[in-house]
């Protein structure tokens, strides 16, 4: 620990934690094993996993920017392996859902990214560059959330999606998925990602009959549900299909048929 950091009394660290110059770690504040904490950095009421870093300027768990928070105590729970690059903000939760703002293992949130209050993301999640996520937020598993990207608050991405550079998310996105534009739409699957995954070839094909049973069949939702398309015993289509049942905000789609899968061909 380095003499000029602030650490509060009430703070736990764990065995093997670095912390750096002018850092200040305040009461409510759990540090996990082997982590690196570099210098002025600012952690509040947070849970922080094993063997994440955390580079300057970065603050996590200070208040969330919502007018109705009073000073509840909420608070900010990372996993583990993290990675918080230079000026990452990550504010706690708000009472107005479960009061947690929730990060899986191993994510990699890149310089000047922010999560808001109350988000909940999934494992092996990138955000580039000042991507933004506004309040409420629930991203999957293996999400790449590339730069300049805006997700609007309560929108859902589902597990495996990609979406491109400075796109403007208002609806959910089905998993498995690339989105881009001002407003996002759909521009088919992204394979090399469920490739990267471990998504085995027949499986990636199913999918991609369950994409176009929803999105360009012109079948109303509730009828492609119904397709056989996406009723076979596959669990990453049975994932498709669960994430399309829940109503929610609305869903991305493709902004006309000429958007059609633009990725290599499989099967």
């Amino acid at each position: 620990m380095h003499s000029s950091a602030i650490i509060d009394s009430k703070a736990q660290i764990g065995v093997n934690v670095k912390i750096d110059a002018y850092s200040v770690i305040g009461p409510d504040v759990k540090i996990g094993d082997d982590c690196h904490i570099m210098s002025h950095t600012i952690i509040q009421h947070t849970q922080l996993g094993k063997g994440c870093l955390v580079y300057p300027q970065a603050s996590l768990g200070l208040e969330p920017q919502h007018f109705k928070y009073k000073g509840e105590k909420t608070q900010l729970v990372v996993g583990e392996n993290c990675i918080f690059r230079e000026g990452v903000t990550v504010h706690r939760g708000t009472l107005l859902d479960k009061g947690v703002t929730k990060i899986g293992n191993k994510g990699y949130f890149m310089a000047l990214s922010h999560i808001a209050h109350d988000c909940s993301i999934g494992d092996n999640v990138i955000l580039a560059n000042a991507a933004q996520l506004a309040g409420h937020t629930n991203i999957g598993n293996n999400v790449f959330v590339s730069t300049m990207v805006g997700i609007h608050q309560f929108v859902r991405i589902g597990t495996g999606a990609l979406i491109s550079g400075g796109a403007m998310v208002p609806m959910d996105i089905a998993p498995f998925c690339i989105a881009q534009g001002d407003r996002a739409t759909l521009r088919g699957l992204n394979v090399i990602g469920m490739r990267r995954s471990g998504i085995n070839r027949d499986s990636i094909s199913k999918i991609k009959k369950a994409y176009h049973a929803v999105f360009m069949s012109g079948l109303k939702l509730d009828e492609a549900l119904n397709d056989p398309a996406l009723n076979i015993n596959d669990d990453n289509v049975s994932l498709f299909k669960e994430f399309l049942s829940v109503p929610h905000r609305g869903f991305v789609r493709p902004e006309n048929k000429s958007n059609v899968l633009q990725e290599e061909p499989v099967g």
